[in-house]
């Protein structure tokens, strides 16, 4: 055969492999299968974190089913489109999630069945429609408290809902035992009947994902029927009418020809309770049927409910007597006293139970002056009955009156206005009048029953109706109105003002409210140990009766700082506000360096509730300003500026604190200034002797001095050195004096003649550094004075008999090199047999070899 023909030969069988390997292709694709239908449940559903529905797909089952949200309605699959695949079946139920990103509309949902859903996925024959909706939490139709064997209460909310939290309570007490939930309908059980009023406080989650959160009151039913049973409820009180399964229609009628009540309603979405109200109806029996066939009644009755007090004129100082009866004995009946508004009176409710024979007395405290109605509640039905008006006049005994006949403040100031009240809980105050531009009655109530109140009037700001408090918080007091053409801002102007209490409407007693000229006194500077808690007027108060505050010119870099401010008038304006509104406003503490040397300006340090704690006492006129010299930066401007560059305060910085009160504001009609200098030391410790001589006894004296704050504490240790034999170590804790010195004495006399020793004096808690100094002991003079310490803390003294001469041993632990192993990956790859390719390739080799052969 020649060349040519055995490559044409050649190429013929590899067109034969191909025709053969095309056609099987061909073959395998010929049997897709379809999706001939869809169903979506629900057609309808809200946006929500976890929205979805269920999409059922009738296909041909040879292929993966999908579904998805076709969002720009073309009837092809795009990439982002919200979908579901399942496996090949005839039929098929995917969840399909809605993203809460979908907007609200109507979409279509399709359906294809194929090898695999991408983009372009034709949809085929099976799709529904599915409408999303805007997202709409679960909403609550009703709670009903009912007792059908198990004390419970049912809540009904309008879908199905998952209980975060469900909670029925009586205002302060849970009372829930358990918890059940069925769809949209929860049942909570009770370990009781509770006649109270409830209130349901839930968190649910609806299928959406959607949260509803709410307290909503209870609807208490205390009569039960169902299935076919009879009961017997006073007129006036609630039936819970049980049905077998939720949402049932219920019919009611009266039974006698001559009733002829009817109404047809139904228990609602996720509720078994139907109630019925027998408020208002005719004694008569009423017949419920439920669902068409399941029939009860109720028998409505009067309970006659009866209420008499005993006197409807009384005074103040009297209680109000009467009694309760009904047609039942052994029920639980509440009291309280109404006023002319209709509201319940703090205080007075009270319950009593009725007898055998349905009779009951009360005995309600005494209340204020007025007009006043006593309602009766039966506990259990809710019936309710209201007496005739009780007049209550004020005892002719009651009186009010001031603890002081003259009360002094200066403006600005918060006054302190004690009214005493005797025979009432109740006085009415009044400050100025009209012809002084400003008056203001308030009336004042003694809750704590203690005879008295303490009015607090802020002057600063006496137009508002927040200027005036009670000083006990069990107390109570109402602005009843302020007349003044005082501008909205401006504070009270010096003078006396009149006071006035009254009881029951009459005055009974008058006082004068002093109102003196504020002014600013003085500026001083106080210094603390590093790290001194002072936040409260009760610690810098005991800080200085302590000694561990002390007034100072001179002050260690890092030690804290206290700038007092004694000035009357400002009490009210820090009781209204803070010190970094009043700052630039009211008044300004300004801390500016003295000595800022040549060619720079003056460090001025940044002083603000961030940078420092303001402690008010404002009953004392004093504020204190407390901060720490390693928490402040300073600036080198006119005003502290914190955008500009920033400095740290340095040793040997010395500064002016000056106080001033501004014309600007509404405290003084021209600025008014105190001050005061202080300089910035290096914190230092020094010890009195360069080598101190000590006899072999105790009470020898260890001693320096310091520039850290009096009341730094000090740790003085004394260290044996040399060939001192047996070695010694002694420590003691002492504190720097109000003069700057230390000291402390130690117990030298089992120690030898001639030892030496080392002393070191350190700061606990600082930055200074240690002094140290050198020491001998010698004999011990025969008289010895012991010297006087200042020791707070005993000393420890630790002797060691034995010389220990072993040398430190040293612990090598030896850290072996990782030894890296060269690892060879490799990687096989194995072929069973030549695929189609491959063969064509030999083919064609074999005819190429075969020619060359031939040549």
């Amino acid at each position: 055969m020649t060349a040519n023909k055995q490559v044409r030969a050649v190429l013929l069988a590899a067109l034969m492999v191909f025709s053969v390997f095309a056609g099987s292709i061909a073959f395998t694709g010929t049997a897709a299968a379809a999706a001939t239908s869809a169903t979506v449940s629900p057609d309808t559903v809200d946006k929500g974190p976890s929205a979805s529905v269920d999409v059922t797909v009738n296909s041909g089952g040879a292929n993966d089913v999908h579904v998805w949200l076709d969002l720009n309605d073309d009837g092809y699959y795009n990439a982002s489109e919200p979908n579901s695949t399942d496996t090949a079946a005839a039929t098929a139920t995917l969840s399909l999630s809605i993203p809460e990103s979908v907007s609200a509309g109507e979409y279509n949902v399709s359906a294809a069945e194929s090898a695999s859903l991408t983009a372009g996925t034709t949809q085929q024959e099976a799709y529904d429609t599915l409408d999303v909706v805007a997202a709409n939490p679960a909403d609550f139709n009703s709670a009903t408290h009912f007792d059908d064997g198990t004390p419970k209460v049912e809540v009904a909310f309008d879908e199905a809902v998952t209980v975060n939290e469900m909670n029925v309570t009586d205002g302060e007490t849970n009372l829930s035992q358990s918890v059940s939930v069925s769809s949209g309908q929860v049942n909570v059980t009770l370990s009781q009947v509770y006649t109270d009023d409830l209130e349901v406080t839930y968190n649910v989650t609806d299928t959406s994902g959607n949260t509803a959160t709410a307290t909503e009151d209870v609807t208490f039913a205390p009569i039960y029927v169902a299935n076919e049973s009879n009961n017997t409820a006073y007129q006036g009180s609630n039936v819970a009418v049980v049905a077998s399964a939720v949402d049932t229609d219920v019919e009611v009628e009266g039974a006698d020809d001559d009733n002829n009540y009817q109404f047809s309603g139904s228990t609602g979405p996720n509720s078994q309770v139907f109630v019925f109200d027998t408020d208002g109806k005719t004694l008569d029996t009423y017949q419920f049927t439920v669902g068409g066939a399941q029939k009860a009644q109720v028998d409505v009755r009067d309970l006659g409910l009866e209420l008499t007090v005993d006197d409807l004129n009384i005074t103040t100082k009297d209680g109000i007597e009467g009694s309760v009866s009904a047609n039942a004995g052994d029920r639980t009946v509440d009291i309280v006293a109404l006023d002319d508004d209709g509201d319940e009176v703090e205080d007075t409710e009270t319950t009593v139970t009725l007898n055998g024979q349905g009779e009951a007395d009360f005995n309600l405290s005494s209340v204020d002056a007025g007009e006043y109605t006593i309602e009766a509640t039966d506990a259990f039905t809710g019936v309710t009955l209201e007496s005739d008006t009780v007049t209550v006049s004020k005892a002719k005994d009651s009186t009010g009156d001031f603890a002081s006949s003259v009360i002094n403040e200066q403006v600005g100031d918060v006054a302190e206005i004690t009214v005493t009240l005797d025979g009432t809980d109740t006085g009415t105050v009044t400050i100025g009048d009209y012809s002084l531009g400003y008056s203001a009655n308030v009336t004042v109530e003694d809750d704590n029953d203690d005879g008295e109140v303490v009015l607090l009037f802020n002057s600063y700001a006496p137009k508002k109706t927040s200027s005036f408090d009670v000083d006990d918080s069990d107390d109570e007091y109402t602005v009843e109105d302020i007349t003044t053409d005082i501008p909205s801002g401006e504070t009270l102007d010096a003078g006396d003002y009149d006071l006035e209490v009254a009881t029951g409407g009459e005055a009974d007693n008058v006082a004068t409210l002093v109102l003196e000229d504020r002014s600013t006194d003085s500026v001083a500077t106080w210094t603390a140990p590093t790290g001194a808690d002072l936040t409260e007027t009760e610690d810098v108060y005991d800080a200085i009766e302590n000694e561990n505050l002390t007034q100072t010119d001179s002050l260690a870099n890092g030690d804290v700082v206290v700038t007092q401010v004694s000035a009357t008038g400002l009490e009210g304006a820090f009781d209204a506000s803070n010190f970094d509104a009043l700052s630039g406003t009211q008044f300004n503490l300004t801390v500016e360096q003295t000595n800022p040397g040549p060619n720079r300006d003056a460090k001025v340090l940044g002083i603000n509730s961030s940078s420092a704690t303001i402690i008010a006492d404002g009953d004392n006129d004093t504020y204190f300003i407390v901060y720490d010299l390693d928490d402040v930066s300073a600036s080198r401007t006119d005003y502290y500026d914190n955008t500009s560059t920033l400095y740290e305060v340095e040793d040997d910085d010395a500064f002016n604190a000056t106080f001033t009160v501004l014309e600007d504001g509404d405290l003084a009609e021209d600025d008014e200034s105190a001050s005061d200098e202080f300089e910035v030391v290096t914190p230092e410790l020094e010890l009195d002797q360069d080598e101190f001589a000590v006899g072999n006894a105790a009470e020898q004296s260890i001693s320096g001095t310091a520039t850290v704050a009096p009341g730094t504490e000090l740790t003085i240790r004394v260290t044996s050195d040399g060939d001192t034999q047996p070695r010694f170590l002694k420590t003691a804790s002492v504190y720097v004096q109000a003069d700057g010195t230390f000291s402390s004495a130690f117990d030298f006399s089992e120690q030898n003649l001639n030892d030496t020793f080392e002393v070191t004096a350190s700061v606990d808690s600082g930055t200074a550094d240690d002094a140290t100094a050198d020491g001998i002991v010698g004999e011990a003079m025969e008289t010895t004075t012991a010297a006087e310490t200042t020791t707070t803390e005993e000393s420890t003294e630790t002797t060691t008999t034995e010389e220990s001469t072993e040398e430190p041993t040293e612990t090598a632990t030896a850290t072996e090199e990782p030894t890296e192993e060269a690892t060879e990956e490799t990687t096989e790859s194995s072929t069973p047999g030549f695929g189609v390719v491959v063969a064509l390739v030999a083919l064609v080799a074999a005819a190429l070899l075969a020619v060359r052969r031939d040549n």
